[in-house]
């Protein structure tokens, strides 16, 4: 249950002299002052942690300033009379009993599982009445009942801050450093988040909704997914998946498809002897995800699915350096003679299926998950398999 405490609301304070200053911190912290009275104003932002000002501007009355920084800064708002210097206006920034709203920007399953857990962190830490949204409300709010879900876009009223998650760009291809801390494609996929809302990073499951339905097959079985959104997160080796799968078939083990995109897609297909998961919704994916003795995938969410199920998960990766994802995984990468890790180098053309980005067209072109043998990956699943 929500807690149903009275909440503090966002202070709209008189100062002296007779006007109003109002403020919030969504996205970055603003100040506005109201009244009839003419006075000019200067508004220092300032960080906390160092005591330095971010910010600072001159308005007058019904006028408005806001930082270009958006990300979480314990802030102090202070507002001066230009024409004395009398400080009129103080606030430290404290969301405790306020409203705060963090939106995960992205659609994709495997940003939002890695940044999932840094929300309730955050929850937990300021002690806010916290509300959310996700593209994938239905997985976490029985699992969160303190976070208010709501659908992206929906309008939410009575903010007293307001933190945006992702990947933020300028038009001219940078990173955008006033949303985002650092280069996120120096670090775990998940420190994204953390860092956005200025908490240590953890690579923690996030809590999702998952039913256990029962073993959905008699026979033991492995899950792989083989597809994903480019084809330089596949695993381009041409035999890699067919010698994979006939070994899995030699000892026993059904082998599971979990891709929607099924047995052909983009030119890639999957090697023969695989059942297609029932269509269905994710919870069917899941449950299959729960009772299989392992996982195989490539850089897509259904491997990030598998880690927070608690499915031991082989990831096989050339897209990606090893750091991008977390530690408790069968990591399999290539050799360092092949190029890789362009996912962390370079901005992802994503309209570019063929992307690649220093190879394209050339022999090399994939070079890191072509160097991957079928025989590297059974050597490393085979401890994990009776």
């Amino acid at each position: 249950m929500r807690s149903s405490r009275r909440l503090k609301q966002p202070i709209n304070a008189i100062i002296p002299g007779g006007n109003y200053c109002h403020f919030n911190f969504v996205d970055g912290a603003f100040v506005k002052i109201t009244g009839d009275v003419n006075e000019a104003y200067l508004v220092k932002f300032i960080d906390s942690r160092y005591n330095k000002v971010i910010h600072q501007a001159e308005i007058s009355n019904n006028s408005w300033v806001r930082t270009a920084r958006q990300y979480f800064t314990p802030w102090t708002i202070k507002v001066y009379r230009i024409k004395d210097h009398s400080l009129l206006f103080t606030h430290h920034y404290n969301c405790q009993q306020q409203r705060v709203y963090i939106a995960l920007e992205s659609k994709a399953l495997g940003d939002t599982l890695a940044w999932l857990h840094s929300l309730e962190a955050f929850r937990l830490k300021h002690d806010c009445q916290l509300i959310c949204s996700t593209f994938m409300n239905a997985l976490f709010k029985t699992q969160y009942p303190e976070i208010q879900f709501v659908e992206p876009g929906e309008t939410v009223h009575n903010l007293y801050a307001m933190y945006r998650i992702g990947w933020f760009y300028l038009e001219n291809g940078e990173i955008d450093l006033n949303k985002n801390v650092y280069n996120f494609r120096l670090q775990a996929l998940g420190e994204t988040a953390a860092d956005i809302l200025g908490l240590p990073y953890l690579p923690v499951r996030p809590r999702i909704q998952a039913a256990d339905l029962g073993k959905p097959m008699t026979d033991d079985y492995v899950c792989i997914a083989v597809h994903s959104t480019a084809q330089a997160k596949y695993w381009n080796n041409p035999t890699g998946w067919t010698e994979v799968v006939q070994y899995l078939l030699q000892r026993g083990y059904k082998v599971i498809l979990l891709s929607k995109e099924g047995t052909h897609y983009m030119g890639n297909q999957v090697p023969e002897g695989v059942i297609l998961v029932p269509p269905g919704p994710i919870t069917t994916i899941i449950n299959y995800l729960r009772h299989a003795k392992l996982f195989i995938g490539i850089g897509s969410g259904l491997s990030w699915l598998s880690w927070v199920v608690g499915c031991k998960t082989c990831l096989i990766s050339g897209f990606s350096y090893p750091y991008t994802e977390v530690d408790d995984l069968i990591r399999i990468a290539p050799n360092t003679t092949s190029c890789s890790g362009c996912f962390n180098r370079f901005a992802l053309d994503a309209g570019d299926w063929h992307w690649c980005p220093e190879h394209k067209d050339t022999p090399r072109q994939y070079e890191c998950t072509r160097s991957i043998t079928g025989d590297r990956v059974i050597t490393a699943i085979a401890p994990y398999l009776n």
